[in-house]
């Protein structure tokens, strides 16, 4: 059946190879685990290194691993203010843009006694959360009011190349300096975070270095990938194939490239414009887009092209392909940003992990370094490390706490 493939070493060495880069620039680096925040061996894996914290998106995913990691938990979505409560408990800080929200995480960190840091996020272009620079200043001087509610000003923060793939550039990044200047001018002491978001800020590290005062970035993609956001390619001779997609051939025939019989939209209700080229090899791949998204994924088989796809199979042109083939055959893919985000949330897709000794967990030993462990298994495979209980058990210990 078709499965991901998954090398923690080669994982791990990415971590590395980034953090290498960034530490001795006085940049921390943050490991986003947003593709694979439900899948403990990576986790695990990320809580090993020399990542400087976690981020995940979901007040849920801080739930599964608050107690379970010794790193700081960051949840980079703006929170809802009903889930306050959950964020201030299970998170260590957040990424903020809205003042009323920040309220609730105040009253949520005064009822329960803790201490929760914010980052003010600040719109520099891309269009995702952010407040408008001018509105910046005000801002802080309300989150410091806050301090004696428990809510800790961290510092200011930004994304790039996201939603509408803006990149760092000159004006952009130094507007960030900026309004760190102007905090430390009105308010008596710099920020102590200024935090950058998305990996084509690795780029702009390299070939224009970013102002002394930006000392985190908050990268997902090129851990896993090896690769920058927004399709420029691989970063620095990282490793691109730690995870790779794997399917198997159920079907092989020459058939007619054009439908017969009158058509209506595809099983999404895609009505899709066909080119008659004749006869054709094709091929039915055992897998379709509730495993991942077909469409994004990258073929290593040369001149073979995807037609088309639904729920369950997809369909490819091997024409052109050199080399017979047959049912039973296996063809490997790399994989793009979407396509590793569906291949992680589908839980019908079986996940093959090497490097690590053991089912059930990463060994102990080597967090995945063991090249020749290799284990198959799917998304219900997770125990418990020995002697920990798991949070959900430690909540229903623990009675109606808050």
């Amino acid at each position: 059946m078709a499965h991901l493939n998954i090398n923690l070493p080669q994982i791990r060495a990415n971590i590395h190879s980034i953090v290498s880069a960034c530490t001795p620039r006085g940049i921390d680096v943050i490991g986003i685990v947003k593709p694979c925040q439900n899948f403990d061996p990576i986790v695990q894996l990320y809580a090993t290194t020399s990542l400087s914290g976690l981020g995940v998106s979901k007040a849920s995913a801080a739930k599964r691993w608050a107690g379970r990691t010794a790193k700081p938990i960051m949840l980079t979505c703006v929170p809802r203010p009903d889930l306050a409560d959950d964020v201030v408990r299970y998170c260590d800080l957040s990424l903020n843009s809205e003042l009323g929200t920040i309220a609730h995480l105040a009253e949520a960190a005064r009822h329960s006694g803790r201490r929760h840091s914010v980052i003010l996020m600040v719109e520099v272009g891309d269009l995702r959360e952010g407040m408008l620079p001018h509105d910046v200043l005000p801002a802080v001087a309300e989150i410091l009011a806050l301090e004696t509610s428990g809510i800790h000003f961290a510092g200011i923060g930004a994304n790039y190349g996201c939603v509408n793939g803006v990149l760092p550039n000159a004006q952009n990044v130094g507007l960030l300096e900026e309004l760190a200047e102007q905090v430390k001018r009105t308010f008596g002491a710099a920020p102590e975070v200024v935090s950058l978001g998305g990996s084509v800020v690795l780029d702009w590290l390299d070939t224009h270095g970013l102002p002394s005062c930006v000392n985190q970035i908050r990268v997902g993609e090129p851990l896993l990938l090896g690769t920058l956001s927004g399709g420029h390619g691989a970063y620095r001779g990282l490793h691109t194939d730690a995870l790779e997609f794997e399917a198997i051939m159920v079907e092989v025939k020459s058939k007619p490239s054009y439908p017969a019989g009158q058509k209506s939209g595809d099983a999404f209700g895609v009505r899709h414009e066909i080119e008659d080229r004749g006869t054709r090899r094709r091929a039915i791949l055992d897998f379709g887009v509730v495993d991942t998204d077909p469409r994004s994924l990258i073929t290593r088989t040369p001149r073979l092209s995807i037609i088309t796809s639904n729920s369950d199979y997809t369909v490819v042109d091997i024409t052109d392909c050199e080399g017979a083939f047959a049912v039973g055959d296996s063809f490997t893919f790399g994989l793009t940003y979407k396509s590793m985000l569906q291949c992680f949330t589908s839980t019908q897709l079986q996940k093959n992990l090497h490097g690590c000794r053991e089912a059930g967990q990463i060994c102990p030993g080597c967090a995945g370094l063991l090249s020749q462990c290799s284990q198959q298994m799917d998304m219900d495979f997770i125990h418990p490390r020995a002697g920990h209980t798991p949070l959900h058990h430690q909540a229903d210990e623990a009675g109606a706490q808050p």
